[in-house]
C-alpha cells in the first residue's frame, strides 16, 4: 500500500511494503525534469557482500518504477527484487528477484507498463545482475559461496552457456556499445578490476591494464567514457587513455552505477555520511548542483536505471569452432611494455592451474629477436604467462589468469603494453620462421 500526500509541487511518498517487513522512504519528485526510472530500495544494502558469497540485500528489497507522480513496485509480492536493466526499446525490464526469503535469486523479465513478471532462469544458486544483449539473449552472474561466474541464456529458455573459465569473483556491469560485456573481477588479491569479454567468451582482457585501485559498478555513458566507483568516489576511463581520471561529482559517497539523463547530468545513488543511507540525486556537472529526488527514511535508494529507448550495441558474430579443444596465441613483441622489464627476455613459459589451484607448467618456447612468439594452449582453462631471461629466471609474470576459447585466434601487442598501443605494420619473425604454433596443451595434447 502506498499513501500519497500532495504538498505544493512535490509529492511525498510515505510507505512501501516488503515481505521482510516495513520499508519506508520519503521522496521528492520534480516530474518535468526527471524522466521515468527504476530504482531499488532496501532496508540494508551491502554492495560488496557478493565478494564473500553473501547477499547484497539481506533484508529484502523492492524494485520501483517511477514516472512523474506515479510509482509502483515492478514485482509486487516478491520478497526481494533488484538489479534493473531496461530493454533497448524501453518497454521491458530484466531484474533479479526472490519470491521467498529462503529461495535463490533468479532472473526475471516483465513489461514495465502493466507487465506480469516471467521467470527467465532456473539457477540452483543465486543468479543476479542480468543485462540484455543485442541478439536477444541475457547475460548475468551466477554467484555461490565459493565464487561466481558469468553465463548467457536465451530469453526463450534453454541451457546456459558459461563465459568465464578462471576461478574467482565476477559481477556483470554493462554491455558496451561495441558489444563487449563489461564486468568486475576480483582475483587473488581481492582488488576488483574492470574487464571485458565478447559474448562468446573470447577476447577477455582488462579494460585498462594498470593494476590500479579497486574499481566497481561501471557503466558506459554517451561520450564512450566508462564511469565507475573507486575509493568512495566516481572516476572515469576515457577512450584511448590508460590512466584513470577524476570526474566532477557532488560531495558524499556515491554508489554506482550512474544513470545518464543527458550529457553532464546523472541520476545517482549518494549518501552524505558514512553511516547514513543512500538516496537518489540528480547531479549536474555544469552547474555543480545536486537535487535529491529519493530521500530514504530507514532505507537505501540505489541502482537507478532510466526507462527510455536507446541504440542497441553491436552484435558480435562468433567464429568459434566448439569441436576444437585449443586456441592460438600470437604475441607481437613480448619486450614491449609500458613499464620497464628488469632483464633480458629470451623465452616464454605458460601455466595452467590444477584442480587444487596449484600452477602447472604447460610448456616453454623461445622468444624471437623482435619479441614475438606463437603458442597453442588448451581452451576453457586458466592460463598465465611469464617471461624468462637466458638463465631461466622470470623477469615479468602475469599476476592473474586468463582463458581462451575453442579455436580462438588471439593476438597481443606486448607484455603489459596497455590498450592504447598499436602494433607495428610488419610480419612478426616467429611467423616468418613457422606458421605452426608451439603446442602447449598439457593433458589435452596427450589425448589428441
Amino acid at each position: 500500500m502506498t499513501v500519497l500526500a500532495r504538498l505544493g509541487s512535490r509529492v511525498w511518498i510515505a510507505a512501501a511494503a516488503v515481505a521482510a517487513g516495513a520499508l519506508v522512504w520519503a521522496a521528492t519528485v520534480d516530474a518535468p525534469t526527471v524522466p521515468p526510472y527504476l530504482f531499488t530500495s532496501a532496508p540494508r544494502y551491502e554492495p560488496q557482500a557478493w565478494l564473500a558469497g553473501r547477499d547484497r540485500f539481506p533484508s529484502g528489497a523492492v524494485l520501483t518504477f517511477v514516472s512523474g507522480q506515479r510509482r509502483r513496485p515492478l514485482a509486487p509480492g516478491f520478497y526481494a527484487s533488484a538489479d534493473p536493466a531496461v530493454s533497448f526499446d524501453g518497454a521491458r525490464a530484466l531484474f533479479a528477484a526472490k519470491r521467498e526469503a529462503a529461495g535463490h535469486w533468479q532472473v526475471w523479465e516483465t513489461a514495465i507498463e502493466n507487465g506480469v513478471p516471467r521467470q527467465v532462469s532456473a539457477c540452483d544458486s543465486d543468479c543476479v545482475r542480468p543485462l540484455y544483449l543485442p541478439d536477444g539473449r541475457v547475460v548475468y552472474t551466477r554467484t555461490a559461496a565459493q565464487g561466481s561466474e558469468i553465463e548467457i541464456l536465451p530469453l526463450a529458455g534453454g541451457k546456459p552457456e558459461r563465459l568465464t573459465f578462471v576461478p574467482g569473483r565476477y559481477m556483470t556491469d554493462d554491455v558496451l556499445r561495441d558489444g563487449r560485456i563489461l564486468f568486475e573481477y576480483a582475483g587473488q588479491g581481492g582488488t576488483r578490476e574492470l574487464f571485458t569479454v565478447y559474448p562468446d567468451g573470447t577476447g577477455v582482457e582488462s579494460l585498462r591494464c594498470d593494476h590500479g585501485p579497486d574499481r566497481s559498478e561501471a557503466r558506459q555513458i554517451s561520450s564512450g567514457d566508462v564511469i565507475f566507483s573507486s575509493g568512495g568516489h566516481l572516476a572515469r576511463f576515457a577512450s584511448a587513455l590508460a590512466a584513470q581520471a577524476d570526474v566532477a561529482q557532488p560531495r558524499g559517497e556515491p554508489a554506482g552505477p550512474v544513470a545518464e539523463i543527458a550529457a553532464g547530468s546523472w541520476l545517482m545513488a549518494l549518501r552524505r555520511g558514512p553511516a547514513g543511507p543512500f538516496g537518489l540525486s540528480v547531479w549536474n556537472a555544469a552547474t555543480a548542483q545536486t537535487r535529491e529526488i529519493e530521500a530514504p527514511r530507514g532505507a537505501n535508494a540505489v541502482q537507478p536505471a532510466l526507462v527510455a529507448a536507446r541504440v542497441p550495441p553491436r552484435e558480435f558474430p562468433s567464429a568459434l569452432v566448439t569441436t576444437r579443444t585449443a586456441g592460438n596465441l600470437l604475441c607481437l613483441n613480448a619486450r614491449q611494455s609500458k613499464t620497464p622489464i628488469a632483464g633480458e627476455v629470451s623465452a616464454v613459459r605458460v601455466y595452467t592451474r590444477s584442480a587444487g589451484g596449484a600452477p602447472v607448467v604447460l610448456g616453454q618456447a623461445a622468444v624471437e629477436r623482435d619479441g614475438s612468439f606463437y603458442v597453442q594452449v588448451p581452451a576453457d582453462q586458466p592460463l598465465r604467462v611469464e617471461l624468462l631471461d637466458p638463465a631461466g629466471r622470470a623477469v615479468r609474470a602475469e599476476r592473474d589468469w586468463f582463458w581462451m576459447r575453442p579455436s580462438e585466434q588471439r593476438i597481443c601487442v606486448g607484455c603489459h603494453a596497455g590498450p592504447e598501443r598499436a602494433p607495428e605494420n610488419k610480419v612478426p619473425e616467429v611467423l616468418l620462421r613457422s606458421t605452426v604454433p608451439v603446442k602447449m596443451l598439457g593433458d589435452a595434447g596427450r589425448t589428441q
